[in-house]
């Protein structure tokens, strides 16, 4: 069991580290099956949101032994992500104030092989009715490649559309796959879509994030809360709920009732790969004169 400290330590402006962690432990059994077994990069605030807080990669030496290791290489070293398979695990790291839990598209026990296609779609402020749109273009790109697709709300300003894979895809597959789609998305609608990385240079248009399928890439873990004033919830939804549901419209006060209807109930056995989707899309690329691009999202 897992002690517990500072329950009334106020997080949110009217909810406490145990309100947090009372959420976590109410959702743990949907939230693992998207979380457990995946290096985690934890977003922590250990005075709440009122103060700044930071990202954490690497794992304490206090950490305990039920909270696993993954060794990332980096330039002057390695770090040891944190890896949890339990509510305990979950439990623990909300104690440490982690408020949001984000996860790469692979799982520890097998890093050569991504198990996910995300795309992060990213509005200007106050423009949902664009990241409907965009959520629309890219599950009709999915459904002509006959991959499934999954709707999000971020607890933000957007959506992800999530593809289950069966791990059996190459790094470059996924890469080339997510960057295709998102450049035909874009070409299919360019006065709303884009892949300009820079916001400055995006206008009112909807950024296809496709960046969140690289090897050292991460996003917001499904049921993860975000350190907003209303303590919005990263909300896994159906897409007859998108029209009606604002990104940010689920938070810890009612998002426990969520658990039991299961919006993801079909994930695990929709699981794809990319072996006809991959080239599908390298073809529908080179008929449009469309060319893939090398880019690295830290250097621009």
């Amino acid at each position: 069991m897992v002690r517990i400290t500072s329950r009334d330590k106020v997080m949110f402006p009217g909810i406490t580290k145990g309100e947090l962690i009372d959420y976590y432990e109410s959702v743990a059994d949907g939230m693992l099956e998207h979380l457990a077994g995946r290096p985690l990069t934890l977003e922590r605030f250990p005075s709440g949101i009122g103060k700044r807080g930071f990202m954490q990669k690497n794992s304490p030496d206090y950490f305990p032994d039920f909270i696993e290791r993954f060794s990332m290489d980096k330039k002057d070293g390695e770090t040891l992500h944190p890896v949890i398979d339990s509510a305990d695990g979950l439990i623990y790291l909300a104690n440490q104030n982690t408020i949001t839990f984000h996860a790469p598209v692979f799982s520890a026990a097998n890093p050569e092989s991504p198990d996910r296609l995300i795309f992060d779609l990213d509005p200007s402020p106050g423009r949902t009715d664009t990241a409907r749109q965009a959520a629309r273009t890219i599950k009709e790109f999915l459904d002509l490649l006959e991959l499934p697709g999954f709707l999000m709300s971020t607890g933000s300003k957007g959506y992800h559309v999530v593809t289950p894979l069966d791990a059996t895809d190459s790094w470059t597959a996924l890469s080339e796959t997510a960057q295709g789609i998102a450049r035909l998305a874009v070409a299919h609608d360019p006065d709303a879509l884009t892949l300009e990385f820079q916001k400055k240079n995006r206008g009112d248009r909807v950024f296809v994030d496709w960046l969140r399928n690289g090897f050292g890439a991460t996003a917001v873990a499904p049921w993860s809360v975000r350190p907003r004033p209303t303590a919005p919830v990263a909300m896994p939804l159906d897409w007859d709920e998108l029209d009606s549901t604002e990104p940010d419209a689920w938070t810890i006060a009612d998002a426990p009732d969520r658990v039991g209807g299961r919006p993801w109930a079909a994930y695990d056995e929709s699981k794809a790969n990319l072996g006809v989707a991959h080239p599908s899309v390298m073809k529908l690329l080179e008929t449009a004169g469309l060319e893939l691009h090398s880019f690295d999202r830290f250097r621009s």
